[in-house]
C-alpha cells in the first residue's frame, strides 16, 4: 500500500486573508457566555467590560488557505491571545488572519511528516489593536 506524502509550500508564510468587519452586539456575547456555561457573566461584561480571552474565537474567519494536501487528518494544537482591550457593545471590530508560520516536523512516535501551521489573527476596534490571536493547527 502506498502512503501519500503530505506536500506544501513555504511560500505561503505571511499569507494574508481579507479584511472582516463585523458589528460587536450583545447577542455575539450571549451566544458564547452559553457555549461556555458562563450565561449569567453578561451583566459582569456591560459593567467592567472583561470577557474570557477565548472570546476573540467568533471572530475568527477568512482564514488565507495553507494549500496543504495529502494529509488524513488535522488537529488544533495551541490557541493564545495577546489582549491590549475589549470591543465596546455595539461598536465595529475589524480583523485579517495570516500564516504566521508554516513548518514541518518528523513524529518521534510515528516517523509521519506532520505539517504545523501558525495563523495569526490581528483584531482592531475604532482603528486601534485590540487583541492578537494566534492558532497552530497540525495537519498529519
Amino acid at each position: 500500500m502506498s502512503e501519500e506524502k503530505i506536500i506544501f509550500s513555504e511560500s505561503v508564510k505571511g499569507k494574508e486573508g481579507e479584511w472582516i468587519e463585523e458589528e460587536f452586539c450583545s447577542k455575539d456575547l450571549e451566544k458564547f457566555l452559553a457555549a461556555i456555561g458562563e450565561e449569567n457573566k453578561l451583566q459582569d461584561y456591560i459593567k467592567n467590560g472583561w470577557i474570557f480571552p477565548t472570546f476573540f474565537t467568533i471572530f475568527r474567519k477568512g482564514r488565507p488557505d495553507p494549500q496543504i494536501s495529502g494529509y488524513k487528518t488535522f488537529l488544533h494544537a495551541e490557541q493564545e491571545y495577546e489582549i491590549f482591550s475589549f470591543p465596546k457593545l455595539g461598536g465595529k471590530v475589524r480583523y485579517r488572519t495570516k500564516i504566521k508560520d508554516i513548518y514541518k516536523k518528523v513524529s518521534k512516535r510515528t516517523g509521519k511528516d506532520m505539517v504545523f501551521v501558525v495563523f495569526e489573527t490581528e483584531f482592531y476596534s475604532n482603528e486601534n489593536l485590540i487583541c492578537i490571536g494566534r492558532s497552530t493547527l497540525v495537519f498529519l
